[in-house]
C-alpha cells in the first residue's frame, strides 16, 4: 500500500451507507413516536424530537460535507427562504420569535433530510429500511385510527354532523391522511425498485392503509388518491383493462361519496360564490358553512392584508397569528407571500423548481423505473394542487419528510442481483 492509499484509507468516512440509513430512520422513528405520545398528553415532545433530528442530520452532513447534486437547487431555495425569513423577522419587531425559529428550523431540517436521503438511501439497504419503516407507519397508523373511532376519541368534525374522524399518529385528519397516502405510494415505489412481487403481506399493508385513509374522512387526500389512481389507469394497460378499471374506480368513488356524507355540505357553494366578492369581501357569515367557503374568505382577507406589507411580509410563521381569522392560509403561495413578501415568494419558487428538477431527472431505464416515476409525478402534481387549494403544508413535518422519502425511492435505480433477481428480501 502506498502512502497516498494509506492516507486515503485512514480518512474514509466511518459512517457507511447502512449505518447512515439506520441513523436516518432511527431519527425519523423518534419523531414519529414523539408525535404519537404528544397526542396523549406528553407535550413538547415533537419539538424536542425535531431538534434532535436536525442535530443528527447536521452531524451526517458535516461527516461527509457533501451536497448531493440532485438536491442542490432545492436546498438553495430553502436557504434563500431562511434568509428571507430572517430579514422579514428583522423588519417586524412584534413578530413571534418562537414561530419564527420553529419555521426556519423546519426549513433547515428539510434541506438536511433531503441531502441525507440522497446520500444514504439510494441503494438496496436504504430501500429495505424504507420499506420496513413505511410498513410499520401504515400498520400502526391504521391501528390508531381504528382505536380512535372505536373509543370516540377521534377528531370531532365541526358543524351540524359532528362525526368522528381518525387522526392516527398526527394531530389532524388531513395531515395524517396525506401521510398515509404518501406512505402507500412510497411503499409501492420501493417495491418496484426492489423488483419484489406483490405478496400477501404487501396486500394486507395496502388494505390497512386504505382503511386508515377512509377513517380520516379527509376529502383532500381522497381526491388526491382518486387522481393518482386515475392517472395509473390512463397510463397503463390495454383499452379494455382501462375501461373496466375506470368503471370499478368510478363506481367505488360514487359509493364513497354517497355513503360518507363528506361532500354534502358543498351543496351551498354555488350560492356562496354568487354572493361573495373576492375584491370586496363583505358577506353574511351565516352562509359560510363549509371548509371550502372558509378557505375562499380567508384567501380574500389574507391577500388584502398581505398587500399591506408586500416586500417582506409579516414574519415567518405569522399567518396563523397575524391574520384576521387566526388561521393558516391553506394556500402555500399566499401563505409565503403573507409571511415573507415577494422575497419569500421568490425563494418558494426556487424551492419548487428544485423539486421539479428532482422529478424531472427520475430514472426511466426500465418499466419499473417508468412506473415509479409516473406514480411519483402523479403524487407531486396532486400534492401541489392540495397545498394550493386545500391545506397548509410547510409546517407539516412528517408529511413533507414522507414526500421526500417518496422522491428518494423514485430516484433509485432498479435494484438487481448479479443473477437478475431481486436485490433483497422484504
Amino acid at each position: 500500500m502506498t502512502a497516498a492509499e494509506a492516507f486515503a484509507s485512514r480518512h474514509q468516512p466511518h459512517i457507511t451507507t447502512t449505518n447512515g440509513a439506520i441513523i436516518i430512520f432511527g431519527l425519523l422513528t423518534i419523531r414519529w413516536i414523539a408525535g404519537i405520545l404528544e397526542n396523549v398528553g406528553l407535550t413538547s415532545l415533537s419539538e424536542i424530537a425535531a431538534v434532535t433530528m436536525l442535530a443528527g442530520l447536521l452531524v451526517l452532513h458535516l461527516h461527509r460535507m457533501r451536497l448531493a447534486s440532485a438536491t442542490a437547487l432545492f436546498c438553495a431555495g430553502l436557504l434563500l427562504w431562511i434568509v428571507s425569513g430572517a430579514l422579514s423577522y428583522a423588519a417586524n419587531f412584534d413578530a413571534n420569535a418562537h414561530a419564527t425559529i420553529a419555521l426556519l428550523s423546519l426549513l433547515m431540517l428539510y434541506a438536511t433530510f433531503a441531502n441525507a436521503a440522497a446520500t444514504y438511501l439510494t441503494g438496496p439497504t436504504g430501500l429495505a429500511w424504507m420499506s420496513r419503516f413505511l410498513t410499520a407507519f401504515i400498520a400502526f397508523g391504521c391501528a390508531l385510527s381504528l382505536s380512535q373511532i372505536a373509543t370516540g376519541t377521534g377528531f370531532v368534525e365541526t358543524g351540524p354532523h359532528g362525526f368522528q374522524r381518525a387522526f392516527g399518529s398526527d394531530v389532524h385528519p388531513v395531515s395524517f391522511a396525506i401521510q398515509i397516502l404518501a406512505a402507500l405510494v412510497a411503499l409501492e415505489i420501493a417495491r418496484l425498485k426492489r423488483v419484489l412481487p406483490v405478496t400477501f403481506a404487501f396486500k394486507c399493508t395496502f388494505i390497512l392503509g386504505s382503511i386508515a385513509l377512509y377513517l380520516t374522512f379527509a376529502r383532500t387526500a381522497w381526491v388526491m388518491a382518486a387522481l393518482i389512481l386515475g392517472s395509473r389507469i390512463v397510463l397503463r394497460g390495454s383499452l379494455a383493462r382501462r375501461v373496466i378499471a375506470a368503471g370499478v374506480v368510478t363506481t367505488a368513488s360514487i359509493a364513497i361519496l354517497a355513503t360518507s356524507g363528506r361532500f354534502t355540505d358543498l351543496g351551498s357553494l354555488p350560492f356562496f360564490l354568487e354572493s361573495f366578492s373576492i375584491s370586496n369581501a363583505v358577506f353574511d357569515w351565516r352562509y359560510v358553512d363549509n371548509s371550502v367557503s372558509w378557505r375562499i374568505v380567508n384567501w380574500s382577507y389574507g391577500l388584502q392584508q398581505a398587500l399591506e406589507q408586500p416586500l417582506l411580509g409579516f414574519g415567518p410563521g405569522q399567518s396563523a397569528v397575524s391574520s384576521y381569522f387566526n388561521l393558516e392560509m391553506h394556500n402555500i403561495f399566499l401563505e409565503v407571500f403573507f409571511e415573507g413578501g415577494v422575497l419569500g415568494l421568490f425563494a418558494l419558487l426556487i424551492t419548487l423548481t428544485g423539486l421539479w428538477r428532482m422529478h424531472k431527472h427520475l430514472p426511466a431505464a426500465t418499466p419499473g423505473d417508468r412506473s415509479a416515476s409516473a406514480l411519483t409525478n402523479s403524487f407531486g402534481i396532486t400534492l401541489l394542487l392540495a397545498v394550493t387549494l386545500s391545506t397548509s403544508f410547510v409546517d407539516q413535518l412528517m408529511s413533507f419528510l414522507l414526500y421526500l422519502l417518496l422522491l428518494t425511492a423514485a430516484s433509485c435505480p432498479t435494484q438487481y442481483t448479479p443473477n437478475h433477481g431481486p436485490c433483497c428480501k422484504y
